[in-house]
């Protein structure tokens, strides 16, 4: 295996800088999950153990996770935005032996029986503690377990249906860590990764990257804090969904970037436009394609694919890329199929949906799929909407979005007449306009939008009706 914990690693070298936070280097982190794993071992847990971690994000967060990947624990990630309802199966399944949370995550978790049958509850600052062991900075043992063994348990964000465990195998984080870095290109980077999602942190760490972590909130006071930063915390890459990028370029705190890494929901071509201008032609921009499940799918250059999608009149960059590496693409007419040892195998909590998303082939391979349309051409694969939506919804919809100047609506079709609804934000004054432009759209429905809150990039179209 691959995981950071299992080579050298510079003590000195940076880690973590939560930018709320104090920066912690990999000798303070790695001795902070030994004093993890060791606290662990006195609670007696091991291979085939699972710890429910819903804590603050912090040195003490990722420590943890080190330590219980490295006594083969499963970890059980969850998010307090996350409906009880969907999540108390699961903790129910998985029996965790401890639960690790902050004094939110023990608020929120004592409102779910499943939680509360929980033995054991302590936090993730707790289990750490201990004397700091000087001789211990560059690496912690680890249990030897089956690559396919379950190393992190997460959940897909939901909005478009029930969210789903995610079982991500040791093997799964090892081959992940693999393709990020060999298809993004980011072994050549030294400098920290300036990212905004905790799964981006595990990731960098396990290469042996430092990771400067904006909190959620993403507030102005934070954001000030990048220009202060000291050399060795300079930020070189930047991993980010579009609204993050959006709000960096809004701030005035955007540091100079080598590479900017755009993924986690379509992006509007002429967010990207700008983002080209503000940073300038020296910043590399990588379209990153993927999900919960599988991630990375491909990569595209940002340039390149926004100047394919706009030659096709495209509002969003659809232009996609090549497949990452070790990722296997099987293009069917209901929509995209992939395979690889990064690709979650299987779910926990939802079998119905494991009917519908996954598949063995006849040399026992699991194939997930992703529920979008894509097709491929001589430059790569290109996204055609949601495999529920109809071809000339999406087409319609691309339209409507250049139209409006933004894409923050969706269409639907009326249940009784089967005409096209529009729904979205900015609409009212302009809906003469709109039917008139598209005779195809029966009514245009000023409404809110609501994003999803892992990325706040994607429509949550049934909290938006």
């Amino acid at each position: 295996m691959e995981l950071l914990w299992e080579r050298e690693i510079r003590a000195d070298a940076p880690a973590f800088f939560p930018l709320d936070g104090n920066p912690c280097d990999f000798g303070t982190l790695i001795s902070l999950a030994r004093n993890a794993e060791q606290n662990l071992e006195r609670a007696r847990l091991g291979p085939g153990d699972s710890v429910l971690l819903a804590d603050s994000v912090s040195a003490e967060f990722y420590a943890v996770i080190m330590g219980l990947l490295s006594r083969g624990i499963t970890v059980l990630l969850v998010e307090p935005f996350l409906p009880l309802s969907e999540i108390d199966s699961i903790v129910s399944r998985m029996n965790p032996g401890l639960f690790l949370g902050s004094l939110i995550g023990k608020l929120w978790g004592g409102r779910s029986r499943a939680i509360r049958k929980i033995p054991r509850w302590s936090s993730a600052r707790a289990m750490c503690s201990g004397p700091a062991d000087p001789t211990s900075r560059s690496r912690i043992p680890s249990f030897s377990v089956p690559g396919d063994h379950p190393g992190v348990i997460t959940f897909t964000s939901g909005t478009t249906g029930r969210s789903k465990g995610v079982v991500r195998t040791h093997e799964g984080l090892s081959a992940q860590n693999r393709a990020i870095r060999i298809s993004g290109d980011f072994e050549r980077f030294r400098q920290p990764d300036l990212a905004v999602f905790a799964n981006l942190v595990l990731a960098n760490l396990g290469m042996g990257r430092g990771t400067v972590f904006v909190p959620p909130r993403w507030r102005q006071r934070h954001l000030r804090r990048l220009m202060d930063l000291p050399p060795e915390w300079r930020p070189e890459t930047l991993s980010t969904g579009p609204a993050f990028l959006s709000r960096l370029m809004e701030s005035g705190a955007a540091p100079r970037l080598s590479s900017i890494h755009v993924g986690g929901a379509l992006t509007d071509c002429q967010l990207f436009e700008r983002a080209f201008d503000h940073f300038g032609s020296e910043t590399r921009f990588l379209h990153v394609y993927g999900s919960s499940e599988a991630e990375p799918v491909a990569f595209s250059d940002a340039r390149e694919a926004v100047r394919l999608s706009r030659e096709k009149g495209f509002f969003q960059t659809l232009h996609l890329g090549k497949p990452a590496e070790g990722i296997d693409t099987d293009l069917s007419p209901e929509g995209l199929w992939v395979t690889g040892d990064h690709v979650c195998r299987r779910y926990i909590g939802n079998e119905s949906e494991a009917l519908k998303h996954k598949r063995a082939d006849s040399s026992g391979r699991i194939w997930h799929f992703m529920g979008d349309r894509i097709s491929q051409d001589g430059s790569g694969l290109w996204y055609g909407g949601r495999s529920f939506q109809s071809e000339q919804e999406f087409e319609l919809e691309q339209r409507v979005y250049g139209f409006l100047g933004h894409s923050s609506a969706y269409l639907e079709q009326d249940p009784g007449s089967g005409r096209w609804v529009l729904r979205g934000q900015g609409i009212r004054d302009r809906s003469p306009l709109i039917l008139r432009h598209f005779p195809e759209i029966h009514s245009a429905i000023e409404t809110r939008i609501v994003r999803d809150r892992r990325h706040r990039s994607r429509i949550d179209r049934g909290a938006s009706r």
